[in-house]
């Protein structure tokens, strides 16, 4: 319904079909450059330039990502934001100087390469077959053109081939994958003790004058998020239906097409008794059909074998051996003259003569199948609701253009577009980048209301497609800077901070004492119960040990294998505390691994190798490319 204001429309869209797709070179997702923009770039890569509009939708996704991993429990600090946005325009250039490079190397992918690939994407199948239906929706859905997201596709395919080459390069010898796979199933001997500084919080006191200090010093870790307010007008099909009337002469030609359409898929068993007649026929030739045809039409209804008569009288070759058997008709088969008599019988009824240009006919119907159209009284309800369907559809589109025509050419207002459309001006709340009420709460408002022309141009917004019946357009009416929480609204939050700090430092002390008593000899268990740590025997374990914290197992497996007798020691820090760890032995695995496993094992060590030498070539690319970031992001 709106396909002509999606062709207009620029406004920020998320990429949601990115998680559709997965690619070996997972290091990054397909990009967006399309689009015009006259805003300043936020980088550009030699002659390529990233726009400030890609930069903000990449950011919106990926912010979106963030909150769908953690259930929109994002920290709210400058310090997250800013590291957010490094990191997005970081992975915006990495693709332009890939897509730069690859394009200079001459890597191609042809459109039938690109689309079998994307034929084998599940999310575009049914029934485990490509639904061309199915792909284009998800597409459109998400405000793209099927040639701009092929296009997208196909760039990230080129990437891909770069990435494809640098695998085939990693090879990996069988001595050394029998090497590694012994390392991966090598047995550690461990033990460690923990020391856990939430157990130390509650015995220590924080100062005023210490939280007043902190708070100077980290300002910028507790800070009010970034807030707009915004004035906006809608259109709803709803609103729309509800002042629509239909009239009576409406519906009943509406069920007129409706009785047509049905009787348009009706078939018709059928028999016939043809007399053939040339067109060209003279008095005498007409006068012998019309006697020959009469005497079988006395006969019928003398009671005569329809089926016996056609045998005998019918000049039909197809069909007199069959008793005149023409099977089942649908409408448009054999001429209006034949359907107006056909379709006019009851079962059973034998018609009167019929002339065709093959002659005279004597039709009989012999069965009935197809829809029988429901009563005019039982239909009506869903021939108003389709009726009026129409009407909003053509009244919606209508306003639509006429809201985004308004909206561009009056920017600096919405008044024009609420006066000329009858539109209710309504205003929000305050919201943030990631979370507001009400309207606010749609993830595509709050990109439109945080892009530049909206927030730092003044300008109205595009037309926004909530949803196929719900348009907005809006402005931003208050803009509120990221500010510094007052110390009171975070003094509770520092207080615990500055504990768990002195608990840090608390077990780290705790864990290089235990680690000095225990290189003098002294045994774990009695330095464990001595400084108040948790003794915990994990026995033999392997690199693929899950029950354990994970920051254990790796530092334990990095260890120096321990001399015969002795045992080996490190501290490690862990999320909660510190860790003293005991390898006690190193056992090697004498099982010698079947083929298919050593291929399994060397297809993640290349894996693991082509992604360390993509990440050298990337770095050696960006040393080679004049890339400048822009500064007012």
């Amino acid at each position: 319904m709106l396909q002509a204001i999606n062709d207009k429309a620029k406004g920020i869209i998320g990429w949601i079909i990115i998680a559709l797709i997965s690619f070996t070179f997972a290091l990054f997702g397909i990009a967006d450059y399309l689009g015009n923009d006259s805003a300043p770039f936020a980088a550009k890569v030699d002659d390529t330039e990233i726009s400030v509009r890609a930069y903000q939708e990449a950011l919106s996704r990926q912010r979106q990502r963030y909150e769908s991993m953690f259930e929109g429990k994002l920290p709210t600090d400058a310090v997250f934001e800013n590291r957010m946005k490094k990191q997005v325009l970081e992975q915006l250039i990495i693709r332009a100087v890939l897509d730069n490079r690859v394009n200079e190397a001459g890597y191609q992918v042809t459109n039938q390469m690109a689309s079998e690939k994307i034929k084998t994407i599940e999310s575009f199948q049914q029934d485990g077959q490509f639904a061309s239906a199915m792909y284009k929706q998800i597409i459109n859905s998400q405000g793209r053109s099927i040639s701009q997201f092929e296009q997208m596709f196909r760039s990230d395919m080129v990437v891909q081939q770069m990435q494809n080459g640098l695998m085939q390069s990693s090879i990996i010898g069988n001595k050394t994958l029998q090497q590694l796979s012994r390392l991966q199933q090598q047995n550690r001997d461990v033990s460690y003790i923990e020391f856990n500084n939430t157990k130390y919080i509650s015995n220590f006191t924080v100062t005023n004058e210490e939280i007043q200090q902190y708070y100077d010093q980290n300002k910028d870790r507790y800070m009010h998020p970034e807030q707009v307010s915004i004035s906006y007008v809608e259109i709803k099909a709803d609103d729309i239906a509800s002042n629509i009337d239909i009239d009576e002469e409406a519906i009943r030609r509406q069920y007129d097409e409706y009785v047509a359409s049905v009787a348009d898929n009706e078939q018709r068993k059928a028999k016939h008794i043809l007399i053939q007649l040339d067109s060209e026929a003279n008095e005498a030739e007409k006068t012998k059909a019309k006697n020959k045809l009469n005497d079988a039409l006395a006969k019928l209804k003398s009671g005569a074998s329809f089926d016996e008569l056609a045998k005998k009288l019918s000049d039909d070759p197809g069909s007199a051996s069959n008793g005149g058997d023409l099977g089942w008709i649908n409408r448009g088969m054999m001429g209006d003259a034949f359907d107006n008599a056909l379709f006019k019988l009851s079962k059973n009824n034998i018609s009167e003569a019929v002339q065709t240009s093959f002659g005279y006919h004597i039709i009989k119907l012999v069965d009935i199948k197809g829809a029988k159209p429901d009563t005019y009284e039982t239909k009506k309800a869903e021939l108003v609701k389709e009726l009026k369907q129409q009407d909003v559809e053509k009244i919606f589109y209508d306003r639509s253009e006429l809201m985004a025509t308004l909206a561009y050419e009056n920017d600096e207002t919405l008044q024009p577009v609420a006066e000329a459309l009858q539109l209710k001006l309504n205003q929000s709340d305050l919201f943030t980048r990631v979370s507001g009420s009400g309207l606010a709460s749609s993830q595509a408002i709050r990109e439109a209301a945080f892009n530049s022309a909206a927030l730092k141009e003044g300008r109205n917004s595009d037309v926004i497609e909530l949803d196929r019946n719900h348009i907005v357009v809006l402005r931003v009416d208050e803009h509120v800077n990221a500010n510094p929480k007052s110390l009171d609204e975070v003094r509770t939050v520092i207080e615990i901070t500055l504990k768990s700090i002195k608990g840090k430092e608390k077990v780290q002390a705790d864990g290089l004492q235990a680690l000095a008593d225990l290189q003098q000899g002294k045994s774990i268990e009695a330095v464990a119960k001595t400084q108040g740590g948790s003794l915990k025997q994990l026995g033999k374990i392997k690199r693929d040990h899950t029950t354990a914290d994970q920051m254990i197992v790796q530092a334990a497996f990095q260890m120096n294998k321990p001399e015969a007798g002795n045992v080996v020691y490190k501290t490690v820090d862990l999320m909660n505390g510190v860790a003293v760890i005991a390898l006690n032995s190193v056992a090697e695995s004498k099982v010698q691994d079947n083929a298919e496993k050593l291929q399994a094992i060397a297809k993640n060590i290349e894996m693991d190798l082509s992604n360390q030498e993509m990440t050298a070539v990337i770095n050696f690319i960006k040393s080679q490319s004049d890339i400048i970031e822009s500064k007012n992001l």
